[in-house]
């Protein structure tokens, strides 16, 4: 993710993925990004399998899991003779 920063030249750069050549590995850097292309930042790098098996078992266990079970939920907006506590055989009076 890059962002600009306002009122500055500079742009602020936070995980972001850095191309390699060998797929086995990933690189992402933080740091800053000068409005002339030229960066200073800290790389981070790995494998992260881990990481990608944890993210790989919650895909898998959100496809498993049935959308039956979702509520639905009505949200009714509170009006004036609500709030007065009136009911329906009690009209409010405006």
């Amino acid at each position: 993710m890059i962002f600009k920063i306002p009122g500055q030249d500079v742009s602020v750069r936070f995980f972001e993925r850095v191309g390699t050549t060998d797929s086995q590995y990933d690189i992402f850097d933080v740091g800053l990004q000068q409005e002339d292309g030229s960066i200073d930042s800290v790389v981070v790098g790995g494998s992260f399998s881990y990481a990608k098996s944890l993210a790989r078992k919650a895909d898998e266990n959100k496809a498993q899991k049935p959308t039956d079970d979702k509520k639905t939920v009505v949200v009714y907006q509170a009006t004036e003779a609500v709030a007065k506590g009136a009911t329906k055989e009690e009209p409010v009076a405006a």
